[in-house]
């Protein structure tokens, strides 16, 4: 063995030996802020609290505990034990998440930089009705086209799952998951579809995020008759005072609202360019039905919940048409709509459910008692940016038409 070599042998075992005394020092040193000493601190006193929805607002006096760190508070929810912090610039500490209003044990500690503990002081809270409570009271279920429709009121916006469940088809009184809905809105309103029109028994129950459960609700629901209109049949009309059926070139005409496509540089803007309100549109069915939805999907991007998107329309029906008259005579108000963004986030911020909403569409329901109709006209009245023009990726019709 050459003495270059030799040298590169003893210079790798030296540096093997180095690293190895490193990482054993390193192991036997813990990493962190070191213990100081071993004194219990004082704990909290004058403690009371205010009940919330599924839990309390506790508040206290501080100890007079130089390098005290934290407070927190140890309970026991859903049958595993939580805890919950506060620093010491505050004099609140916040527990949560309890499913009824039976009274509850919380230990609060003072916690110092050395990691002491002192003794807890022991508090009995009773918390306020939880809002998964009140959820589940507003639960509605209900028959829908070409589904089962669910609704209910969530004013603190809570994070929310409701389980829509059917009973198994083999085994009798066993219940199957459906569709799960995930919302956080201060309004449920939501769908499943696709059902035939037999009847189906079903159980629904609410969720929250802690995994504390509403009382299951039961039902026998029919769906109504639904189907998807065809937007092949679907004919533009450009009546006097209508919005152009072509504009910004060939991507953004008027059949791009019905052409089965949305998504990227595709759907439709009025662009009057007028700051005039309102604007409107008109189109042959190419067939003779009940509506009973239609859905809106938006122009998304940068677009998404702002720009030209709907915000406040009309829907107006009739069986015939005057291909020279503009007027609103002889029309049938269908439904007046508000495109309601879930989150109620401010503009250019929106949640994964805003989104999703955005991108599947929106529903509008109108009123089984309407007339059938054979043509159809959209009047906009207000978009969420207000501007010249509004737009729309796609809209699908619904109903029955069988007429």
């Amino acid at each position: 063995m050459s003495n270059s070599l030799n040298k590169i042998v003893k210079v790798a075992h030296s540096l093997c030996v180095i690293l190895l005394l490193f990482f054993a020092s390193c192991k036997e040193e813990s990493v962190g802020l070191q213990p100081q000493h071993s004194n219990k601190p004082a704990p909290v006193y004058n403690v009371d609290y205010k009940p919330r929805p599924g839990g309390a607002s506790i508040t206290y006096t501080l100890p007079d505990v130089a390098d005290l760190l934290y407070i927190k508070a140890v309970y026991e929810r859903n049958g595993q034990q939580c805890e919950s912090r506060a620093s010491i610039y505050t004099d609140t500490l916040l527990v949560e998440g309890f499913g009824d209003t039976e009274p509850r044990t919380i230990n609060i500690y003072a916690v110092d930089r050395s990691r002491n503990e002192s003794d807890p002081y022991e508090l009995t809270i009773i918390p306020d009705t939880p809002d998964i409570l009140r959820i589940g009271e507003s639960l509605e279920i209900s028959a829908d086209f070409g589904g089962i429709h669910l609704g209910w009121e969530n004013p603190n916006r809570r994070e929310i799952s409701v389980w829509l469940m059917v009973e198994d088809s083999i085994n009798a009184g066993e219940y199957v998951p459906l569709e799960t809905f995930y919302s956080a809105a201060a309004k449920g309103n939501v769908a499943a579809r696709g059902m035939d029109t037999l009847a189906v028994n079903v159980s629904v129950f609410v969720q929250d995020r802690w995994e504390n459960r509403c009382e299951t609700q039961y039902a026998t629901i029919t769906p109504l008759y639904e189907v998807l209109f065809d937007y092949r049949l679907i004919t533009p009309i450009e009546l006097p005072g209508d919005g152009p059926t072509v504009v910004m070139g060939s991507s953004w005409f008027l059949d791009g609202m019905w052409n089965g496509i949305w998504g990227g540089d595709n759907g439709y803007s009025s662009r009057q360019n007028t700051g005039n309100w309102p604007h409107s549109l008109t189109c042959d069915l190419g067939q003779t039905g009940k509506i009973s939805r239609i859905r809106i999907h938006q122009r998304m991007g940068n677009y998404t919940w702002q720009e030209g998107n709907l915000r406040n329309f009309e829907i107006w029906g009739r069986m015939d048409i005057n291909y020279g008259d503009g007027s609103w005579d002889g029309w049938t108000k269908l439904m007046e709509c508000e495109s309601i963004k879930p989150s109620g986030l401010p503009f250019g911020e929106y949640t994964a459910e805003d989104e999703a909403i955005a991108r599947d569409g929106e529903d509008f329901t109108n009123d089984p008692a309407n007339p059938p109709i054979r043509y159809l006209r959209i009047r906009v009245t207000r978009t969420w940016a207000g501007g010249d023009s509004f737009q729309c990726g796609e809209m699908e019709i619904f109903g029955d038409n069988r007429y």
